[in-house]
């Protein structure tokens, strides 16, 4: 585990398992051309994480509203 994983701002248990599949904070930060030590960039990329669960969320709600 990289030591910039230390870094990895509050993240909530949904955005806890996306980050982990990238393989930790520091991972998914670079994948986006991101440096995870800079507070601009770890802002920016909480920001991309809440999107993404935004997303996981309303993905969920179409597959239970097709039931």
């Amino acid at each position: 585990m990289p030591v910039t994983d230390a870094l990895q701002p509050f993240l909530t248990p949904a955005e806890r398992v996306i980050v982990k599949s990238y393989g930790g904070w520091t991972y998914f930060m670079q994948c986006f051309g991101l440096k995870p030590w800079d507070d601009d960039d770890a802002e920016e990329g909480k920001k991309i994480l809440e999107a993404f669960t935004r997303d996981d969320e309303d993905s969920e709600s179409e597959v239970i509203a097709s039931f």
